[in-house]
């Protein structure tokens, strides 16, 4: 190829980057805010002066997902990345993402800053996070809707803070994926009792591998009326009879069962 070829396809694609760039803050902003507070701050943000202005606006943060931990060092670098993501926010944040790194400082501070949250789902965090921190943090979280917990503790006070202090709670989830929820059988149902005392409001309720057996079901059932879907795969314990069978397919349109798969489920 000549040099007069190869300054023409230079030049061309000099042009269509320009392209890209000219494209309208608003279209950058729908693309941008897909990637991950990691991905944003340790690398996105640093593209370019677009970039950058785009990231500053407080509601590309009102999302803000840290569940994907690859390339943070330790706790302190997770503790870092998920300051500085709620400090862009500005207080607008609704819904957070958290995985692996979660401690008790990195919880206190998104919910000190955050009191407009409506979304919060935490990942992977037995050996992180001590499951009293949980009581501290609901009390700064009166709009919360919905509350994940995947391999994460929950103590029956963290259950009853929940209850008390975010009465607009819907959804709560509590998996148990990579160890069963093991149990003394006096304490079992302990988790289900709770959670039908407290919750009463609930449209959806997923107990992935929980202790419970019969009883923390049909206390659930009692407690929670308005229940839409029951998530009891993994729950060994519970004993479907004719009984508790009629009474769900009565209450609950959408059922998943204590051995239905958990391929497809997104944890």
């Amino acid at each position: 190829m000549n040099r007069k070829a190869k300054r023409k396809n230079k030049n061309v694609a000099i042009a269509k980057s320009r392209q890209w760039l000219d494209l309208p803050e608003e279209i950058w902003e729908n693309i941008l805010k897909r990637l991950g507070a990691i991905e944003i701050l340790e690398n996105a943000q640093k593209v370019c002066t677009m970039w950058r202005r785009v990231f500053k606006d407080p509601f590309m943060w009102r999302v803000i997902d840290i569940s994907n931990c690859r390339g943070l060092s330790d706790s302190n670098h997770f503790q870092k990345i998920c300051s500085h993501a709620v400090d862009c926010s500005q207080g607008e944040l609704v819904d957070i993402r958290l995985a692996f790194f979660a401690t008790k400082e990195s919880l206190a501070y998104v919910a000190e800053r955050s009191r407009k949250l409506k979304r919060l789902s935490i990942a992977w965090c037995h050996s992180k996070l001590v499951p009293e921190v949980l009581v501290e943090v609901f009390q700064k979280l009166p709009l919360l809707e919905e509350l994940s917990l995947t391999d994460t503790a929950i103590t029956i006070k963290g259950i009853e803070a929940l209850g008390r202090f975010c009465p607009r709670l819907k959804s709560f989830e509590l998996k148990n994926v990579v160890s069963y929820n093991i149990k003394s059988v006096g304490k079992r149902n302990d988790e289900a009792l709770s959670i039908a005392k407290n919750l009463p409001a609930l449209h959806h309720l997923e107990l992935i591998g929980n202790s419970m057996t019969n009883v923390g079901l049909g206390a659930i059932l009692d407690g929670c009326p308005n229940l839409v879907l029951r998530d009891l795969r993994g729950c060994f314990n519970v004993r479907l009879d004719k009984v508790l069978s009629s009474r769900i397919s009565q209450q609950i349109k959408d059922v998943k069962y204590p051995r239905d798969s958990l391929a497809g489920h997104n944890f």
